[in-house]
Order: structure tokens, then sequence, then C-alpha cells
């Protein structure tokens, strides 16, 4: 289906929520974009460059010295960039359900589902492998006397005096100053846990959500203004009364950071919110398969479909 939230009334929002109640499993609606071609396109791009990057030194030299390391590898970093975040907007990324939404047990809630965050481990090893790479190609070559030329030694003591240990730096600052939000589903409700890490001192903020709570779920676009193109960056607004005070609370999901495919996410809460049944469903062992998107091509044939009615409704 190709139906978009922001455009529904409150009687179809009614209707559609008394169909939930019915079904066994989530209706997938397409309320964001779900496939970017234009994303896609450069995801090819980026990995035929890599490609590229990696196979032209050895074809046009033959053997790798020391300076054609130390040029490369910077190369090689600077395109896994762009190529990693190619990978998560283009939607490639949730064509199939990532193995690391799983059953989760939450101590004071149960068990449930975790629906996890993306993480930065390539950007990481990114890093540190460039860093590893530096300052070894500096130990294995540096005194080599066939390739000691004045550029040579020029383009070594830059990488391996200055490129090593500010990657070295920006590793070890990533591991320990961390910020991660993970969410999970249980029958009880929304989780939400911050893990905050400072050196060696790290705290754990833990947020239950009961479905019940839950007064609406907005669709938004990402709520930094500063952003450019927010469309590409779905989050869920999810707002519920807060059982102690009996106040209204926001707790925002950014769904364009999670491994599960956003539409799916959304749906998937819609449905616990509405039907008691499927919030029993969380606990079980297959309950990963709710977060299961369409087929690729079918995402692509809904975004095709909502973008040819949106055209006729501007006609």
């Amino acid at each position: 289906m190709s139906e978009i939230r922001d455009d529904r009334t409150p009687q179809t929002e009614d209707v559609l929520r008394k169909s939930l109640v019915a079904q066994k499993y989530p209706l997938w609606v397409r309320t964001w974009r779900s496939v970017h071609l234009g994303w896609l396109v450069a995801l090819g791009v980026s990995s035929a460059v890599l490609a590229a990057t990696i196979v032209a030194p050895v074809l046009l030299f033959g053997t790798l010295s020391g300076e054609t390391v130390l040029l490369v590898s910077p190369l090689v970093l600077a395109v896994l960039i762009p190529l990693a975040a190619a990978v998560v907007l283009s939607g490639i990324g949730s064509a199939r359900l990532s193995l690391f939404v799983r059953p989760v047990t939450v101590a004071g809630v149960g068990r449930g589902v975790a629906v996890p965050g993306r993480g930065t481990v390539l950007y990481r090893s990114g890093i540190l492998a460039f860093a590893l790479v530096s300052g070894l190609s500096y130990i294995h070559w540096g005194g080599d006397a066939r390739v000691s030329t004045t550029r040579h030694d020029l383009g070594v003591v830059v990488m391996s005096h200055f490129g090593a240990p500010i990657c070295l730096l920006f590793f070890a600052l990533s591991v320990l100053v961390v910020n991660r939000t993970r969410i999970s589903l249980h029958p009880d409700g929304l989780v939400e846990e911050i893990y905050r890490r400072r050196g060696w001192k790290a705290t754990t903020a833990i947020t239950v959500v009961p479905w019940d709570g839950i007064v609406e779920l907005q669709p938004q676009t990402h709520p930094n203004p500063a952003v450019s193109h927010s469309h590409w960056y779905p989050t869920i607004r999810v707002v519920y009364r807060d059982p102690a005070g009996g106040t209204d609370q926001v707790l925002v999901l950014m769904a364009c950071e999670k491994k599960v495919e956003p539409n799916a996410l959304l749906s998937v809460l819609q449905w616990c919110r509405d039907n008691p049944w499927g919030r029993a469903q969380l606990a079980h062992d297959d309950a990963r398969e709710l977060l299961r998107p369409p087929r690729f091509l079918d995402r692509i044939e809904a975004d095709r479909a909502a973008s040819m009615s949106g055209r006729r409704d501007v006609q």
C-alpha cells in the first residue's frame, strides 16, 4: 500500500485503528519514501570508485610500495564515508531484516524484541585501519633506500607522524565518549534505553511507555532544522500520558538511525498500540518477523505509485 499518513482525516484514522485490532500482522503503509533511487545511483558509483581505488594501483605498479599504500589508504577511507551514507539513505540497507533485530530481555520489563541503531562500527573501523596502515607502512618502508626519495620521505612523515596519531585520537574518543540510544518492543510497552559513557563512568536511563498510554504516533522528519534535506531522515514522535504525573510527554524515535525500515517500525507501533493480542506476540522468538519490510521491488513500486498519485493531485 502507498497511503500517506499525513493526508488522513480523523475519520480515516479511526477506521484504520479499528481495522488494526482484527489483524494478525501489521499493515505496512508507505508513509515516508522507502527507496531513494538517487542514493542507489550514488551507491553504485561509490562502489565502483572504491574498487578502482584498490585495483588501479596494483595494475599500474605491479607491487605495493610504501608510498602507494600511504596514497591509497586515505582515498579508500574517503570513499567509504559516502558509501556508508548511501547504504543507509538509499534504503537498500533495510532490504533484508537485520540479524541484530532479535529477542531481548530487559530487567524489570521482560522479554521483547530489540530494535538496535546502526551504530558507528564502520566509521571507527575505517579510522583505526587507516591509522594502523599509516604506522605499519612507515615501519616497513620508512628505511627502504630504493624508495627514499624526497617526495616519498615527506609523504611518509606527514601520514605517519600526523595522520596516524590524529586517527588514533579520534578512535580513542569514539570509544571513551559514547551516546547510544536503544529501543525495544515488549508486551508491556515501548522501552527506550539511553546509554552514556564518559571515560570509565557509564550511566543508563530507561523509559517505559505503556501501549495504553500512547496518545498519538506522529510521523515526522528530522527535528533539527539545520539538517539539510530533513525529509531523508524520518522520525516518530510518540506522545504518551505519564502515569505518574498525568501529563503528556513526548518521546522522539530516530527511525532513520535504526536497523529496520522506518515504515515497518511505524506500522508495528500502530499495530501494538491498538491490538492487545499483537502486543503479546512481541515476547515470542519469531517476533522479529513483525518488523520485516515488503520486498525491495514492492517498496519501489509503492514509492512510484505515491509519486504518480501526488502528481495527479497537483494537476
